[in-house]
């Protein structure tokens, strides 16, 4: 998948990141499908250690 026009997702990504060294910071990205999403997060994480990707799906779970 080709990945252009993000700079100013991937910019503000890093700005929490750098923010997130004093506080802690959760970012939530929501979308409709297929507009990159994923690769915007796998992108950004490229290198990094301190990125943690939790994937939520919409499956129903009961806990008895």
């Amino acid at each position: 998948m080709k990945f252009y026009n993000r700079e100013s997702e991937l910019l503000r990504l890093s700005e929490i990141a750098k923010l997130s060294l004093k506080t802690s910071h959760i970012v939530v990205i929501t979308g409709r499908r297929r507009v990159g999403k994923t690769e915007l997060i796998r992108q950004f994480s490229k290198g990094r250690r301190d990125v943690l990707y939790l994937f939520v799906s919409n499956l129903k779970i009961l806990f008895f």
